[in-house]
């Protein structure tokens, strides 16, 4: 079996492998899904906007340090702003401004001088690692109120049913 069969494999066997959150119904607000697969908002639509703002760039260099950082960084204070919104409507336009951060971020750390690149790119990741911790950190909060919580991690790929059979919602 070649890779692609191996990794297109995986994806069929596996229901949250790109979705990355449980399927409980407790997070529905976070996947969509194309074609039976479950697939995350957040990396649905960081990494494009990453991917754009890098092209962008591109066809704009070489752009200044003193530019692009102060760009990342302000996209990704917009983005921490998620923090203090109940409104999980605006995740997309958060994630779009994560996005932009992201390939602010990644060209900041080209173009950084040649005494600070080493500590551009330690500060990025340390960042990166925090606010993926964060991130993970709400996402068990919520799994830990739940009442399924025991069947971990079993319970992440199976959406709990009444008993009428219809799925439970997410505030049940």
């Amino acid at each position: 079996m070649n890779l692609i069969s191996r990794l297109a494999s995986k994806i069929d066997s596996d229901p949250i492998i790109l979705s990355h959150h449980p399927l409980c119904g407790r997070f529905e607000d976070h996947v969509f899904r194309i074609r039976g697969r479950y697939l995350c908002i957040g990396c649905a639509t960081v990494y494009p906007s990453a991917l754009v703002t890098a092209l962008l760039l591109l066809m704009v260099s070489p752009v200044s340090f003193a530019v692009i950082f102060p760009i990342a960084l302000t996209f990704f204070a917009l983005n921490l702003m998620r923090f203090l919104s109940k409104n999980h409507r605006l995740s997309v336009l958060f994630n779009v401004s994560l996005g932009i951060s992201l390939g602010a971020a990644l060209f900041s750390a080209v173009y950084a001088p040649a005494n600070l690149q080493l500590v551009v790119i330690f500060v990025e990741l340390a960042v990166a690692i925090s606010f993926s911790f964060l991130k993970g950190h709400r996402m068990f909060a919520t799994c830990r109120s739940c009442q399924r919580y025991r069947e971990f991690p079993a319970c992440c790929v199976s959406r709990p049913r009444q008993a009428n059979g219809h799925p439970l919602t997410r505030s049940e």
